[in-house]
This record gives structure tokens, C-alpha cells and sequence, in this order.
């Protein structure tokens, strides 16, 4: 009876460990400014009011700029000016009596508007540095 051979094969395989060393990152600073933005819906339009929280240099007149995600119709507003370049872009400016946020300090304002939905904007920005 011819006889079947089987072969066996062990393949070893050797793993080599490669430690890189890294400069550890700095620790990354804090916003200059945070902004938390609140608001209540009702069918068809909502309220809304922004907090400005300035940890950084004192901020001498200031101007927020957001966009939203569907048009919106500005109705009331308090505590600062505001417009709306484009159906889907909001802007507030100081007033005179506000226009100074100090260091660890806040200023809040705040508006109505008309809109089909509401979204919190992800692209607040306060004079361009965003929060």
C-alpha cells in the first residue's frame, strides 16, 4: 500500500516592537471666549439668547456672526443690534452700554425669530475667533 505523506509546516513569525518616543504636546489653551447658546421652541418660530464669556483680553465692541440651517424670519430683539445678511446668517453687535466685556466677564443678549425648525449653530463666532 503506497503510503501518503502529509507535511507539516510551522511558520514562525517574529514580531519586532518599535517604541517611538514623541514630544509630549502641549496643553492646549482655553478659548479666549465661550458662548452657550439657550433657546425655547414653539410651532413656527422660537426664542433664543446667547451668554458671551470672555476669558481672554478684554474685548472693547463686539460682533457675533452664526448661521442656521433653514431660513428664519428675525423678530424681536434685546440687548444688542441685530441683522441678517442672508436668510441662513445672523449678526448682533454691542450697544454702547455693552460694548466692553472685561475679563471673566459675560454679556448676554437675545432675540425671536420665525422658522420652520431650530438648530443650536456650531459656528458662532465672536469678532471671528470662534467659541
Amino acid at each position: 500500500m503506497a503510503g501518503k505523506s502529509t507535511a507539516r509546516f510551522l511558520l514562525t513569525v517574529a514580531v519586532a516592537a518599535t517604541v517611538v518616543a514623541t514630544a509630549a504636546r502641549p496643553a492646549r489653551a482655553a478659548p479666549p471666549v465661550t458662548c452657550q447658546y439657550t433657546f425655547f421652541t414653539w410651532p413656527g418660530g422660537f426664542s433664543a439668547d446667547l451668554t458671551v464669556t470672555n476669558e481672554g483680553p478684554a474685548i472693547n465692541g463686539w460682533t457675533t456672526h452664526w448661521t442656521l440651517d433653514e431660513p428664519t424670519v428675525l423678530g424681536g430683539v434685546w440687548q444688542a443690534v441685530m441683522s441678517m445678511p442672508t436668510p441662513l446668517e445672523m449678526t448682533a453687535t454691542n450697544l454702547s452700554w455693552n460694548a466692553v466685556i472685561a475679563t471673566g466677564s459675560r454679556i448676554s443678549f437675545g432675540w425671536t425669530a420665525s422658522a420652520p425648525t431650530t438648530e443650536v449653530p456650531t459656528d458662532i463666532t465672536v469678532n471671528g475667533v470662534p467659541c
